[in-house]
């Protein structure tokens, strides 16, 4: 009997494909692979977990740990790199400045190029990627330095001794005095650059809430940086920067008034007259978020 029942089990599992088959609940089943294990913990915790809780969070880039009684830790990434506009910065720049690629002399006297960026001796100058408009050809070193000297020396041609003078020319004076001049699109790329590395961080610097300022407030403090110099806007302007590191724009807004030789001689005040409309509509901003914050306390 023993030999009969054995050999029907042999015919059996040679039907099967040599596999004997074992009916449910008869034998323990095999352990799920990890990467089944740990799918199949996420979809029962997903199913189980309240909405509040620790997945919920983790999803939501928290660490896991994190809970009702665990505060979640802040974030590492750096906000700034989110809340502000260089492009757009650059922009507003461009409005007031213009954009020449050549070398001449600002109102002040000083050789600039650009999106209004003044060089501050030739080797700034010959740092950047001057070409012979002619040719295409890149310019060499002594042939950057020629031209920023030529044009340096004619400063001669205004009284810089008269605090009030400003230069008489415009920009296009200058225009011919060589054919250097820089490629489409590195002006624009020069005034992303320094904003970047110059300005946006000495504006962080003298302002430790800046990043956390309304827009129009920053575009307005860009703006007087550039034209002052953020060492500049430090000392000359010292109300101006104590109201605008209180939050109250207002005032500052009120305190923001350039002189023409500093605000690039622009006919009208217009420059002077967008800064300020920039701070109190950063004012209101502020005011309105403030309100805000009062009615939906408890």
């Amino acid at each position: 009997m023993r030999r009969l029942i054995l050999r029907n089990r042999l015919q059996a599992a040679s039907e099967t494909g040599g596999m004997t088959r074992i009916a449910a609940g008869t034998a323990t089943p095999a352990p799920p692979s990890i990467n089944e294990a740990v799918a199949n913990a996420s979809a029962s915790a997903s199913a189980a977990a309240p909405a509040s809780g620790p997945l919920v969070a983790r999803e939501r880039g928290v660490p896991i740990d994190a809970g009702a009684d665990r505060p979640a830790p802040q974030s590492r990434a750096n906000p700034r790199q989110t809340t502000i506009d260089v492009g757009a910065l650059r922009d507003d720049l461009l409005r007031w400045e213009g954009n020449k690629p050549f070398m001449y002399l600002c109102s002040a006297g000083y050789v600039t190029t650009g999106i209004g960026n003044k060089l501050a001796n030739a080797q700034e100058a010959i740092a950047l990627p001057w070409q012979h408009k002619a040719t295409g050809l890149p310019a060499t070193p002594p042939e950057i330095r020629t031209a920023f000297e030529r044009v340096q020396t004619m400063t001669s041609e205004f009284r810089r001794e008269d605090a009030k003078a400003h230069n008489p020319f415009g920009p296009q004076h200058y225009e011919k005095v060589s054919d250097l001049v820089l490629p489409d699109g590195a002006a624009s790329q020069l005034a992303v650059d320094r904003l970047e590395k110059d300005f946006l961080k000495g504006l962080r610097g003298l302002f430790p809430g800046f990043d956390g300022y309304p827009q129009p407030a920053q575009r307005a403090l860009v703006d007087m940086a550039y034209t002052l110099g953020v060492r500049g806007l430090e000392t000359k302007f010292p109300s101006f920067v104590a109201a605008c590191r209180d939050g109250n724009f207002a005032e500052a807004a009120e305190q923001s008034e350039r002189k023409l030789k500093a605000n690039g001689g622009r006919k009208g005040d217009a420059r002077n007259v967008a800064t300020r409309n920039l701070l109190l509509e950063a004012a209101r901003l502020t005011s309105s978020v403030q309100t805000l914050a009062r009615e939906v306390r408890p």
